[in-house]
């Protein structure tokens, strides 16, 4: 199944990056419906109908990838934060809440990168769906006008 491949990849910082290669393709169709949808040539309903279908689906990939993102971002900083405090206590030194936040989130910058990529994606994809579904009930309007 693609969601446990996806899960071993979020396993260490090594493999994350093939994390954007699993949704290469993914990232390509959006990037290609919303070169069209920017240079104004969405005008027809059977290909808006296709575009809005295809990315559909692609947004359901992505969206099962950033769940898996954000978990991993957040109980890896979790951690990070908790060995941390660990080790300054242990040490006999005194744990400042902000200082120990601030380098967890240092120790998560990769998997925090990844999953931004892959948060902008699946908010661009929502955006061009919510864009094709207006454009084709004004196209459905305007058939409904001109019969």
């Amino acid at each position: 199944m693609r969601i446990l491949e996806i899960e071993k990849l979020f396993e260490n910082e090594e493999t994350l990056d093939q994390v954007l290669e699993k949704c290469k393709e993914d990232f390509d169709k959006i990037d290609y419906y919303a070169g069209i949808m920017k240079q104004n040539i969405t005008n027809n309903p059977e290909e808006a109908k296709k575009a809005l279908n295809e990315l559909t689906g692609t947004y359901s990939n992505l969206r099962t990838v950033l769940a898996i993102a954000e978990t991993e971002k957040k109980n890896r900083e979790i951690r990070a934060y908790s060995k941390l405090r660990i080790d300054i206590e242990n040490e006999g030194k005194q744990f400042k809440d902000g200082q120990g936040k601030q380098l967890a989130s240092g120790k998560v910058a990769s998997y925090r990168r990844v999953r931004n990529i892959i948060l902008g994606y699946k908010e661009a994809c929502e955006k061009s769906i919510t864009s094709l579904q207006s454009l084709l009930r004004h196209m459905t309007e305007e058939m409904k006008l001109t019969k």
